[in-house]
């Protein structure tokens, strides 16, 4: 299960990497245009917004959960002795995952009545948004999924940021 989710959420990752790269072009050929013909494509502060940027930040959430790879500050739980220095890490697992559990049903909530109203933006003109509405709900289910892995790593004493265990499926 570990290593069928690393490989999910490592394409994932990957996947908003490339967002970057799209996002990059998108704009930089948006300047260019605007620059030397005087016309900027049309759309792109749009795009930018609702796919590019969401696609960045949502898609490799899951990958940083399940690594810990977040931005932490553990001043406490560095100084204490392992056992409840696991608790308290099984604790934070448990609320993480709870809190990103309500945070895919509520935005997949948004999803759906964006998908039924066909949800679009105005702007430069008109853009689609209803299936950008999708990331934010995988992107929070899933990193909750890997906030129980993690949990479950925990519980068995292994480190979730030492890659190379994780990555073997221990």
């Amino acid at each position: 299960m570990q290593r069928l989710f690393r490989r999910t959420t490592t394409g994932l990752m990957l996947i908003g990497g490339l967002g970057v790269i799209a996002l990059m072009t998108n704009v930089t050929l948006d300047v260019v245009a605007k620059l030397v013909w005087n016309q900027p494509i049309q759309g792109t502060v749009e795009i930018s917004s609702y796919y590019y940027m969401v696609a960045i930040v949502m898609l490799p959430m899951p990958f940083v959960e399940h690594r810990d790879a977040q931005i932490t500050v553990d001043l406490v739980t560095d100084r204490l002795p392992d056992g409840p220095r696991r608790i308290c890490l099984a604790l934070g697992c448990l609320a993480g995952a709870g809190i990103l559990s309500v945070m895919a049903w509520r935005t997949g909530l948004d999803a759906v009545r964006a998908f039924r109203v066909g949800e679009v933006v105005m702007g430069s003109r008109e853009v689609i948004v209803w299936p950008a509405r999708v990331l934010l709900p995988v992107g929070f289910a899933l990193a909750a999924v890997a906030s129980v892995l993690r949990l479950g790593l925990v519980l068995r004493g292994i480190d979730p940021a030492d890659d190379e265990r994780v990555a073997a499926g221990a």
